[in-house]
């Protein structure tokens, strides 16, 4: 799974294969296929590996906050702007846009991969503002989630804006904020 993700980071979506795949992870492509039939075997599961690790990073993110709702959220937000920040997040992600942009499969493997981690923002903003229904949660974890991520070509490793994540962090707080913890809007 680091083989295929370091394939998807170095060689792009258009080159990503069992071939290369097995190639970089030192292993026959048969060995390969014996664990992961098929390239969208392997692509699911470098999705579940990958949206594992960001759930375990917005738990321990969440922990380090306490308790408090708008603690939690902050960190988590803060949390994300600096992850945008890193060399293998600026690369990974927008490869794996491109690859569901060309396959119908790899679409519904990213749709459900974001679904996990935007549920985590649907807790967080229905513990922020409990007259939310779960559409307004929905629909606001989704708006905050791609609004965060749309920052990646700005602020991502190597970008021009990249000095300024803390700052922009600190904008998006102050942004969302007030939308989770207004009243209740219509649909």
């Amino acid at each position: 799974l680091d083989a295929a993700e370091r394939v998807l980071v170095e060689d792009g979506y258009h080159r990503f294969s069992l071939r290369r795949v097995a190639a970089r992870a030192g292993v026959t492509v048969g060995n390969l296929q014996y664990h992961f039939p098929t390239r969208d075997a392997l692509i699911e599961a470098m999705l579940d590996a990958c949206i594992g690790r960001y759930l375990d990073f917005f738990e321990a993110l969440r922990a380090d906050a306490g308790d408090a709702p708008r603690a939690q959220f902050e960190a988590l937000v803060r949390g994300v702007f600096r992850d945008l920040g890193t060399r293998q997040t600026t690369l990974f992600f927008p490869e794996l846009w491109s690859l569901a942009n060309h396959e119908p499969h790899a679409t519904e493997l990213m749709d459900a991969m974001y679904a996990r981690y935007r549920a985590v923002l649907e807790e967080v903003i229905g513990a922020m503002n409990p007259m939310l229904d779960r559409d307004e949660r929905r629909r606001l974890a989704l708006f905050v989630s791609a609004s965060l991520e749309g920052h990646t070509v700005f602020v991502g490793h190597g970008k021009p804006w990249r000095g300024e994540i803390d700052a922009l962090a600190e904008l998006a707080i102050a942004s969302f904020t007030p939308l989770i913890e207004g009243a209740p809007r219509a649909s």
